[in-house]
């Protein structure tokens, strides 16, 4: 339903109400004035004297009493405690049974019944101030329930005392129970309803908050709740459940709840319209509006409960009143031309928040404390209408803002596919030369590989032409050999590197490798048995594998070399493990040989080199000769 419909069809239902409410209002009018005491004969008045007050003596006394028509409304009205006699004569057609005898906003009520013989037939008490168990259980601040016979005199007699400081009207209406519970049914009915549209659209605005976090919900949320309890308050039974003792606090708590959806409308106003950037003079006028409606509500709460001036507090309430035509009525006729559709929904609800403070200042006026019977209803039906406005304002508030997010979420999105395109090609233009520049240095690697291959081969090569030349020696022989065995050693590490690609390389076979050539090399027959232990096939770096290579290599030459003499050793063994722990790396290698003498350990050329290696890869070495060689070597962090 688009908005424009929706604005049509609450002014109309603002005209509907107001018609009907008029002819509503004469209705009740003319069927309470048929139940109005004072129409089937006079009411007669006096004025307490503090000396006599019980009832008896003013029953015996009919001359202190005048016509209610012919009193005048002074000031002692006002606080002063008055007697009403009035002879009532149930028609003979009306059937025994219960009636009551209400009565409109009166703070003291004493009731009592004289049947026709003189005799007291009932002693009541009631009003708005009465605590609640001074009250007869049925019996209500505002009416109390008679069982009176058909055919037979009465004399009632009331003592009266109003202290709110307006000057009392003596309404008393006497009906049948049915008639009584009939007319507050529709009063109760329309009540329901409202509270119940109420209660509604609080769990809407609860839930619309907690799904889209906007908020000025709370604000319409507070406003809402706030009219709901003030008009709850209203009611009898809030002051009966909550302030059954002390029921002069309940109903000064009243105002409050007023104060307070005013101060949530303005909030809502400022929030909603952005009025400290759209114009911030009817800012801060808003703030001192807030602030003195805070003033005002203490003042009123201290002026009722305190001095229980409520007339006084009527006055405050409609000099508000008036502030809040004022500002809003400039307000919104000031910025119409600079507000959007939207915001114009908190004009169209203001609108709304105008004529509902108009009707309830003119009814104020007019009616003074009467008012009271249809100020309920008033702000029930037009916080209903306001929350409604502000409810469509917000929601097409937040579609715009949503569509306005999607545009520009489209545009960043477009700017970022153009960014990232253009991002795309300097990377493909990027991984074009990274991949040039991979092929040049896989070139420059594998011609370098190639020259360090060749290189070693050359030198190896040269070493065996020199074992082969001419005769230096067993000496000579051995050292070429041992130079063999070191350049072997470096040209399996570099065979394995190319293998792995130059990364790293495995441990295991490395190892095997190793072991395997030097075994060819010095004991073709394998007279010598190996045990190589190594748990995993590791993988170590480039800056460990040649000189643990090398150490190898040194170990087992000098073991094949030196540790078994032909026949010395029947079962000779070379054992080679290597365990992997937490924190470091242990190498463990060990023959079952003859061993050497210290002397030999020092000056040995292949110890030396050996123990240089292990500090350069960051290790220790210990040299054991438990019936042959065993040599430890611990590692940090080699694997």
């Amino acid at each position: 339903m688009k908005p424009n419909i929706i604005v049509t069809i609450l002014l109309l239902l603002s005209i509907a109400t107001i018609r009907f409410g008029r002819e509503a209002l004469v209705a009740n009018n003319q069927a309470a004035a048929m139940t109005c005491v004072a129409n089937q004969s006079p009411i007669g008045i006096t004025k307490e004297n503090p000396t006599y007050t019980h009832p008896t003596y003013y029953y015996t006394h009919p001359d202190l009493f005048v016509p209610l028509n012919q009193i005048k409304r002074d000031v002692d009205q006002e606080k002063g405690i008055f007697w009403l006699k009035k002879q009532i004569f149930p028609s003979d057609s009306l059937t025994t049974g219960s009636y009551v005898l209400s009565f409109d906003y009166l703070t003291y009520v004493n009731l009592t019944v004289i049947d026709g013989k003189g005799e007291i037939a009932y002693r009541r008490r009631s009003g708005l101030f009465r605590k609640r168990y001074e009250l007869t259980p049925q019996d209500g601040r505002d009416h109390f329930m008679l069982n009176l016979k058909a055919g037979t005199p009465y004399t009632l007699l009331l003592r009266v005392k109003h202290s709110k400081g307006y000057t009392p009207v003596y309404n008393f209406h006497l009906q049948t129970e049915l008639n009584y519970v009939k007319k507050k049914q529709r009063s109760r009915i329309v009540h329901a309803f409202m509270e119940g549209a109420i209660i509604v659209l609080l769990l809407y605005m609860a839930l619309a908050w907690m799904v889209s976090r906007y908020r000025p919900y709370i604000w319409i949320f507070l406003f809402l709740l706030s009219i709901g309890m003030y008009s709850v308050a209203l009611q009898n039974f809030f002051v009966d459940y909550f302030f059954y003792n002390r029921p002069q606090l309940g109903w000064s708590t009243v105002s409050l709840f007023s104060r307070f959806a005013a101060i949530s409308f303005y909030l809502l106003t400022i929030d909603f319209l952005q009025l400290r950037k759209l114009h911030t003079r009817y800012y801060k006028v808003a703030c001192y509006i807030i602030a003195a409606i805070g003033l005002t509500a203490l003042f009123t709460f201290v002026n009722n409960f305190y001095f229980v001036n409520y007339k006084q507090s009527n006055w405050v309430n409609i000099t508000l009143g008036i502030i809040h035509m004022l500002y809003f009525s400039n307000l919104f006729i000031s910025l119409w031309k600079k507000i959007d559709l939207m915001q114009r929904f908190l004009a169209y609800g203001s609108v709304f928040f105008v004529t509902g403070i108009t009707a309830m200042v003119y009814c104020a006026l007019t009616l003074q404390e009467q008012a009271i019977q249809y100020v309920s209803m008033l702000t029930q039906f037009f916080a209903l209408c306001i929350t409604m406005l502000l409810l469509i304002g917000i929601r097409l508030k937040l579609r715009k803002n949503e569509l306005d997010y999607h545009q520009s979420t489209e545009s960043i999105v477009l700017e970022r596919t153009t960014e990232l395109k253009k991002a795309n090609n300097a990377l493909y233009e990027q991984q074009i030369q990274l991949l040039q520049k991979n092929r040049y240095i896989e070139t420059l690697i594998d011609e370098v590989n190639h020259r360090v291959k060749n290189n070693l081969q050359l030198l190896y090569s040269l070493g065996s032409l020199y074992k082969t030349g001419e005769n230096h020696g067993v000496q000579y022989h051995q050292a070429i050999q041992s130079m063999q065995d070191r350049i072997h050693a470096m040209m399996l590490v570099n065979q394995l590197l190319v293998y792995n690609q130059n990364s790293q390389l495995k441990l295991k076979a490395l190892v095997i490798e190793t072991v395997n050539y030097l075994r060819q090399m010095h004991d073709p027959e394998k007279t010598v048995g190996i045990n190589i232990d190594i748990e995993q096939d590791w993988f170590i770096s480039t800056n460990t594998s040649i000189p643990l290579a090398l150490i190898i290599t040194e170990l087992l030459t000098n073991s094949y070399k030196y540790a078994f003499p032909k026949g010395s050793i029947s079962e000779p063994v070379i054992e080679l493990r290597i365990v992997k722990e937490r924190f470091m790396t242990t190498m463990h290698v060990a023959d079952n040989g003859v061993g050497a003498a210290e002397a030999v350990l020092s000056t040995s050329f292949g110890i030396g080199l050996v123990k240089d290696l292990t500090r350069q890869i960051k290790g220790t070495v210990s040299i054991q000769q438990v019936r042959g060689f065993q040599y430890i070597f611990e590692f940090n962090n080699m694997i």
